[in-house]
């Protein structure tokens, strides 16, 4: 198995068959295996992952954070690389950029963590928001290539199997900056990246909702707080 493809979900009744559909409609070349983690939704979220995962984990107690929702993805996983991938997130031309993926991994035996550009589906993306995500993207490489201080959205992260085992996976402490926080620590173990020629498209809900001055500085503030404080400044990221 090369793959595990781990989607993290919340009462996401509305997108998830779209998000598994397209995975298992697109992705019809690489070895992989699709895990959806649920973290104790109310809705028909786990119903509808059952028609399209390999494996459906639903939490019956208490809802925890993102990063112990993750983690329980990972360990029921096989692939030898585990990529989270949001429930509102697709990947255009799947087949192509996971085998991308696979040689970056392939390629430099110390890579142990990346990501892709993330943007707003072509009709949806207005052009500040191509101008800012450009912008985020170049900030990424400069953080992962020239800083080395790792970092990386939550909406895709891949990440070498062994690398993350080592690392004991996501905080489970942090309600929001578990995904930056890993990364950081990867960066002190081998190298990350982001890889500008591969993007990923993630619902655009939230920035229509804060607008980007407000969620530019809630990720500032977040990144800072984890990086240096070891802890988020939010209890939790505002619902899509």
């Amino acid at each position: 198995m090369t793959f595990s493809i781990i989607v993290p979900t919340f009462n996401e009744e509305r997108i998830i068959a779209k998000t598994l559909g397209a995975i298992r409609h697109h992705l019809s070349s690489i070895d992989y295996e699709l895990i959806v983690t649920d973290d104790g939704s109310t809705d028909r979220t786990c119903e509808i992952a059952e028609r399209y995962a390999d494996r459906v984990v639903c939490l019956t107690g208490t809802k925890g954070t993102i990063g112990a929702n993750r983690n329980r993805g990972a360990r029921v996983a096989h692939g030898e690389y585990l990529v989270f991938v949001d429930a509102d997130t697709s990947i255009p031309r799947a087949n192509d950029c996971f085998a991308a993926i696979a040689a970056d991994f392939k390629d430099n035996p110390r890579l142990v963590g990346m990501t892709v550009k993330i943007r707003f589906a072509p009709g949806e993306e207005r052009v500040v928001d191509a101008i800012m995500h450009g912008i985020l993207s170049r900030v990424l490489w400069f953080m992962n290539t020239v800083l080395r201080t790792g970092t990386a959205s939550g909406e895709f992260q891949a990440i070498r199997r062994d690398a993350f085992e080592k690392l004991h996976g996501y905080s489970e402490s942090l309600p929001v900056g578990e995904d930056n926080e890993l990364f950081l620590r990867l960066s002190r173990l081998g190298r990350t990246q982001i890889d500008l020629r591969l993007t990923a498209y993630t619902d655009n809900r939230r920035i229509r909702q804060l607008g980007w001055p407000r969620l530019l500085k809630l990720w500032m503030v977040n990144y800072c707080c984890v990086a240096f404080l070891h802890r988020s400044h939010a209890t939790e990221w505002p619902p899509k």
